[in-house]
């Protein structure tokens, strides 16, 4: 695809209806509120271990309902517009939407109270919530007429996602059930892994290689580049799966998952940011500020990982967690809502009255003054986690909560009002 905002070669009209992709976006961020409130009730004590229950449950909301929510809504959304191929059976989305609300709330209840009961039932939905999202959506993949890195990229993502989902429902039964394993140390590193490298790091490669330059009028990334990205993240899903066979400690599995690592928090960021770097409109975006903060955040993770393996201090992983989930991904899922949902609501609702009626452009159906106020408070409350991590000091924790809960009510906002948008207005 040229530079530009260009539609050629996508197929918007085989999407599914607004309502489907649209749900999922409405949902993650009330999870990032549901963890503000969390940690603002908690403090600094979810800050000390990623072992206790109430950490866990914080890393939940943001694995499941703000990342999960907006990546499983985006990809009902792309692999019909991009690959060629509508999803089947789309109208189960909605099963799929309520079964991952309820699903995600019972988890982060049952790992903060240390609910065992709370904890089986939450995996157990969600097995039955993925193996209704995975049937169809591998289909369609399996089946798409169209071939290229974002495709490979969505299927690499997605056979990611099924390792992540089968070993996080096995974890959850054994952590539920209070019966130990000698494996779970193994499969919990793996699951960790596979989750933010393989199935974060792989869909947000491989959708940046259509959106990047579609919105914000880049270069195209190069054919060798985004060859190399994809083979990396290949690799590393094929080194986790033997390091699951293998039942390699935690050490191992950071070597096994390195070509991955250096796919998604090296190489990519760095291609991302040169081609920003030489997009044809200079106006300032708030869209790009996100991208630039969630890639700059990318290029720490490698070392600040490094330290997580090798350190002795118990708030390592949980910087390390902190930086990946908020710094990282939600940082880039955030911006990314920003483009798509006014995208999507204007092609909808407006494309088919230009020419014949006044319609809204994209700014108008979302003014910059609101992703801007997203951004800012994104990155106070990034800034902050990592003020109360490095202090230990419960009232940075708090606020940093509460910073969460401001930036979870700013991110609603910014996919409602789009949505609000009617054909009538």
């Amino acid at each position: 695809m040229s530079a530009g905002m260009s539609m050629a070669g996508l197929r918007p009209e085989q999407g599914p209806p607004l309502a489907v992709p649209a749900s999922f976006f409405l949902a993650a961020p009330v999870a990032v509120v549901a963890a503000g409130a969390l940690l603002t009730a908690g403090g600094s004590s979810f800050f000390w271990t990623r072992f206790a229950g109430p950490t866990v449950a914080l890393a939940h909301l943001g694995t499941l309902g703000l990342m999960a929510a907006v990546m499983l809504g985006a990809l009902y959304q792309m692999i019909p517009v991009v690959a060629g191929a509508p999803v089947p059976w789309v109208r189960a989305a909605h099963a799929v939407h309520a079964g991952l609300v309820l699903a995600v709330a019972a988890l982060a209840v049952g790992f903060a109270t240390e609910t065992r009961g709370a904890i089986v039932a939450g995996a157990g939905l969600l097995s039955l919530v993925f193996l209704l999202f995975l049937a169809p959506v591998a289909l369609a993949l399996a089946r798409a007429p169209v071939r290229g890195p974002t495709v490979a990229g969505m299927r690499i993502a997605v056979l990611g996602l099924a390792l992540v989902v089968g070993l996080g429902v096995w974890l959850g039964h054994v952590r539920g059930s209070g019966i130990p394993s000698p494996r779970y140390a193994s499969a919990v590193a793996v699951h960790l892994t596979t989750g933010l490298v393989i199935w974060i790091g792989g869909l947000i490669a491989g959708v940046s290689f259509q959106v990047v330059p579609m919105f914000h009028l880049t270069p195209t990334f190069p054919r060798a580049l985004t060859t190399a990205l994809v083979a990396g993240f290949a690799l590393g899903l094929l080194a986790m799966v033997g390091a699951l066979i293998l039942g390699a400690s935690a050490s191992q599995v950071a070597l096994a998952a390195l070509p991955a690592a250096l796919a998604a928090w090296l190489a990519h960021p760095i291609a991302t940011l040169l081609l920003i770097r030489r997009r044809r409109r200079k106006r300032p975006d708030a869209s790009l500020a996100f991208w630039k903060a969630g890639l700059a955040s990318a290029l720490g993770l490698l070392p600040c990982a490094a330290l997580a393996v090798i350190g002795n201090d118990l708030r390592l992983p949980v910087a390390f967690a902190w930086l990946a989930l908020w710094g990282w991904g939600a940082m880039i899922v955030h911006g990314m809502l920003g483009k798509i949902v006014p995208f999507l609501v204007w092609f909808h609702r407006f494309s088919k009255r230009v020419g014949t009626a006044p319609v809204p452009s994209m700014k108008q159906l979302l003014p910059d003054r609101y992703p801007r106020i997203g951004f800012a408070l994104h990155l106070v409350t990034l800034l902050l986690g990592l003020c109360a991590l490095a202090t230990g000091v419960d009232v940075l924790a708090r606020a940093t909560g509460l910073g969460l809960c401001a930036t979870g009510a700013a991110m609603f906002v910014s996919v409602l009002r789009p949505l609000a948008h009617r054909a009538s207005a």
